[in-house]
């Protein structure tokens, strides 16, 4: 029985405890659950029965097998780093966290001291698995172009000075390296951290907003020496976020479901 606590105990948080309680994650349960906001936490503990705790410590110190980061960017690098000192394996969520070099550096050589695994799920990206044999080549380029709805971009925008009710035509709002998109796009764009970890290499973001989408829509371009590969996917919003994609949340349960699973499909 794999033993999960989860830490933020919104959107995700909730749909991963969905996902165990419905038998979609089999044997696995939730026990512990931590949130800044108390309230959030007693109403996943009266559905699962888990312990509320008071604090990321006193989380990590339960008897767990994996702790589930569905909090923020700003709070990956305590979770991360006291769950694997106290002998958790981790899922990071919030990967735009990565982007920042020497925390991914320091997470990842904490993990091989003390043994322990850092998972990142693909999220509301396919494709992670050719690219991370094509690296085995030589990387020679990294594109994500990105296309979301307005109202899925809306609080960036306003960030970066754009009147989101102004804009009538698909349009480039961002287009850059992914160490800046994910600084000034925090909230939608993760996914080019992943991309850019599963190739070694700095991904080149291009964001659009678009106020005729309905879904939000990534495009892959990876070129290596061994070959090249195209990938476009166009995925339903998150329900419960709509600035995400429903297939991330949906990447942490395959991902969790398959830590129990005796037979591993793909690279």
């Amino acid at each position: 029985m794999l033993k999960i606590g989860i830490v933020g105990c919104g959107a995700i948080g909730n749909f991963i405890t969905k996902k165990v309680l419905d038998g979609t994650i089999k044997n696995a349960k939730i026990s512990a659950v931590y949130d800044r906001n108390f309230d959030k936490a007693k109403t996943l503990s009266e559905r699962t029965g888990a312990k509320i705790c008071s604090s990321i410590d006193d989380l990590v110190k339960e008897d767990l097998d994996l702790v589930v980061e569905a909090a923020s960017i700003k709070a990956v690098e305590e979770i991360a780093e006291k769950s694997l000192i106290n002998n958790k394996d981790v899922l990071i969520m919030s990967v735009g966290a990565l982007a920042d070099k020497k925390l991914f550096l320091k997470l990842r050589d904490l993990a091989k001291t003390v043994g322990r695994k850092i998972y990142l799920p693909s999220g509301a990206i396919g494709g992670l698995d050719a690219i991370k044999a094509l690296r085995l080549g030589e990387i020679e380029e990294v594109v994500l172009k990105t296309t979301k709805p307005v109202a899925a971009l809306e609080d960036a925008l306003k960030n970066l000075g754009y009147k989101p009710e102004d804009i009538k035509n698909p349009v480039i709002v961002f287009e850059g390296d992914v160490f800046k998109a994910i600084k000034e796009f925090p909230a939608n764009i993760n996914v080019s951290v992943t991309l850019s970890i599963a190739a070694e290499f700095p991904a080149k973001v291009v964001i659009v907003a678009d106020p005729n989408a309905k879904l939000n829509k990534h495009e892959l371009f990876v070129k290596s020496s061994i070959g090249t590969l195209r990938v476009c996917i166009e995925n339903v919003p998150f329900e419960e976020n709509p600035r995400t994609s429903a297939l991330a949340a949906y990447s942490a349960v395959r991902l969790i479901r398959d830590l129990a699973e005796p037979v591993k499909v793909g690279t």
